[in-house]
């Protein structure tokens, strides 16, 4: 879900500068370093070296942030008004009003709290009355 959302879960510019953005650094990075420039050369070293980072990020973050892709078994409702999710500790409702998007993805929901908060919900745990409100939410909330 994580390489899915990285990809594809943004605009269409953030996108396409995900998926060729590192390959072009360095294309371009190789061309400035094999000018006869102190500059160019120094700047292509740079940008050759920032396109293999920028290349390699999302492998970086699941690498170095292990443990924020851990699987957490939890039970989820979701009734026509709120999201209740239960875990062994815990007992969380969310109202669907208060999240800013309901997003329809490939495989999965993801709901957006805020802007730097999401839930996936895989649609394999679904049960098909909870995927059918999660749809009907996810057409109401994009079209405000």
């Amino acid at each position: 879900m994580f390489l899915y959302e990285y990809y594809f879960g943004q605009t269409n510019l953030q996108t396409l500068m995900r998926i060729i953005g590192g390959p072009l650094l360095i294309f371009f990075g190789i061309d400035f370093f094999q000018r006869n420039d102190k500059f160019a050369v120094a700047y292509g070293g740079f940008m050759f070296v920032y396109g293999i980072y920028y290349l390699l990020k999302p492998l970086f973050w699941i690498t170095f942030r292990f443990d924020s892709f851990k699987t957490t078994n939890f039970n989820i409702d979701i009734f026509e008004d709120r999201l209740v999710i239960i875990d062994p500790t815990a007992k969380s409702e969310i109202a669907f009003d208060s999240l800013n998007k309901v997003l329809n993805r490939k495989f999965y929901y993801a709901l957006e709290v805020n802007k730097h908060n999401k839930i996936y919900l895989p649609t394999s745990i679904l049960q098909q009355e909870q995927i059918d409100i999660l749809k009907q939410k996810s057409i109401k909330k994009n079209t405000r």
